[in-house]
């Protein structure tokens, strides 16, 4: 349970900060207003890649649990919301958000062929193996 814990903490920071880098590298290359089109896509795509990095992280650390990568993927979900809440952004972002995330993280999920049965459940827990 502790290596979950973990694995979906450190996740979850590489995610954000990935997410964070599109961002502000994107901005940087465009030299636009946060309001137009360009930028809200370059938000989506980061939130995009955040999930699927946070995901596969957390999948990798975990031991390829399939609810990892889920639980990485939403709370890159609940940081854009988070975001959308805070900046007054195109309402068009709301569901862009949600298909965003949830896509990085099936990706990512579907790609390290995660199981959704927890690993530790099917180890033999005997001492003297037959």
């Amino acid at each position: 349970m502790l290596r979950s814990l973990l694995s979906i903490i450190v996740a979850v920071i590489i995610g954000l900060t990935t997410a964070k880098f599109i961002e502000g590298a994107g901005a940087a290359l465009l030299g636009e207003e946060t309001a137009s089109l360009s930028y809200n896509l370059l938000l989506a795509l980061g939130w995009l890649a955040g999930a699927f990095a946070a995901a596969a992280i957390a999948l990798a650390l975990g031991r390829r649990w399939a609810p990892l990568g889920y639980l990485a993927g939403a709370s890159m979900f609940f940081s854009a919301v988070m975001t959308l809440m805070s900046f007054s952004l195109s309402w068009f972002l709301w569901p862009v958000s949600a298909l965003a995330t949830g896509a990085g993280a099936l990706a990512a999920v579907k790609l390290l062929k995660a199981q959704m049965a927890y690993p530790g459940a099917t180890e033999r827990k005997d001492l003297f193996v037959d």
